[in-house]
């Protein structure tokens, strides 16, 4: 009775079969249950993790490197009789082996050993490659901001470790010194860390879009101009190995490695091969290098003395060159600068002459500074004596090779495209 007709009406019309009250459709949209909000982490947990991880990474990667250098050191140790020493002291020369990877001078009575072998610092840097992505998976890494955090937090443990190696293993005759091993590690972290890091979390697109358009070209050109110049010292050396096959055996009978001793040479050979490939790429360019004080190796002329009974050092020529050979080594440096030209011509929009040229010849200064932080790592001191100067100069290789690059690169770029605009 309470609510009279109307009020009947709707609670009829409520009950008819095929419609669902409105109570009941409320109840069933309404989820059955309300997920709790998860609790923010704090910064220091935010911080904590790519610092945690980093430092992981880098006690693997030292670890790993520092084996994959003691195995064939004990091995070798273990198979030569002559060796009169401990396993202790076995295990210290692998970890100075480990740090001339990273570009590390180790002081001797009276002078200083810091011809570092290139090929070894792969061996560590394969290692950090494959520790950084580890660390960029760990900590779901997906921005750039997070790539360069996670990679220095590799590379300042790891440059610490070093330095640890360092003054775990120096003895009274060889020293390494801490703070090259310290810069090294940390230089050579960041490369290995970074690339590892940078690819795992898919960041090369993000990195691209970062650079302008002329910075891209600029790096292209450069990195073409840098392969020709390398690929031509590399075949430069092959071809005088080759040649000088006879003299390399030589060389090897004089030292009487025994078999142990043999495959320690082949491989310590093996490793200066990037160092040969730099000299040779300084030997096309001009400024030439040297095997000693008062040595010179150019295209123009040589000027050579007793030379170690290295087999490497056979590829050495044993006159001057004649003037064609000179001239025809100094033709590489301009088709390196061509290339580099051409590049930038293409992947260069609507311009003047002189915008071409100027952008193109960028490529020279470009080129030298990489030339030059190559020619310093290649060479260095071994002892006081007449090998107290050994590799290319490197302001020297940085500087000429700077002007041909860049004179090539600018002439090839203005012609392309004054004849790009009248076509």
């Amino acid at each position: 009775t309470c609510g009279g007709p109307a009020r009947r009406a709707a609670v009829r019309r409520t009950d008819l079969p095929g419609r669902v009250p409105r109570a009941m459709t409320e109840t069933l949209s309404r989820p059955s249950r309300v997920p709790l909000p998860r609790p923010a982490r704090t910064t220091g947990q935010r911080a904590g993790r790519p610092l945690q991880s980093g430092a992981v990474a880098a006690l693997w990667a030292a670890l790993a490197g520092l084996v994959a250098v003691a195995l064939p050191v004990l091995l070798v140790w273990a198979t030569d009789g002559r060796a009169g020493s401990g396993a202790g002291e076995a295990l210290r020369a692998a970890g100075q082996v480990w740090l001339v990877g990273h570009s590390t001078s180790l002081e001797v009575p009276g002078g200083t050993l810091g011809l570092s072998p290139l090929g070894l610092a792969l061996l560590p840097l394969v290692a950090l490659v494959r520790a950084g992505a580890h660390a960029a998976r760990d900590c779901r890494t997906a921005t750039l901001r997070d790539a360069v955090t996670l990679t220095g937090a590799v590379a300042g443990p790891y440059a610490v470790l070093a330095t640890v190696v360092a003054g775990v293993t120096a003895s009274s005759q060889l020293r390494p010194v801490p703070l090259q091993a310290l810069a090294g590690a940390f230089l050579l972290g960041l490369l290995g860390a970074g690339v590892g890091i940078v690819r795992t979390a898919r960041l090369v697109p993000v990195v691209k879009d970062r650079l302008s358009d002329r910075a891209v070209r600029l790096v292209t050109a450069t990195a073409a101009a840098l392969a020709v110049l390398f690929g031509a010292g590399a075949l430069l050396v092959g071809v005088s190995l080759a040649v000088h096959v006879g003299r390399a055996a030589d060389l090897t009978g004089a030292t009487g490695p025994g078999p142990v001793g043999g495959v320690a040479l082949l491989v310590l050979g093996v490793a200066l091969v990037p160092n040969a490939v730099i000299w040779g790429t300084s030997y096309l360019v001009g400024t030439g290098f040297a095997v000693g004080v008062g040595t010179a190796v150019g295209p123009f002329s040589t000027t050579l003395g007793a030379v170690p009974a290295f087999p490497l050092l056979a590829a050495l020529p044993g006159g001057a060159p004649p003037l064609a050979g000179g001239l025809a080594a100094l033709v590489v440096p301009l088709v390196a600068g061509g290339v580099a030209g051409l590049l930038v011509v293409r992947r260069l929009g609507p311009a003047s002459w002189w915008q071409a040229a100027g952008e193109a010849a960028l490529v020279g200064p470009c080129a030298g500074l990489v030339l030059a932080a190559m020619a310093l790592l290649s060479g260095g001191p071994l002892g006081d004596g007449r090998l107290a100067q050994v590799g290319p100069s490197a302001w020297r290789l940085g500087l000429v090779a700077a002007l041909e690059l860049a004179v090539a690169a600018a002439a090839v770029g203005a012609v392309l495209v004054v004849r790009r605009n009248r076509s």
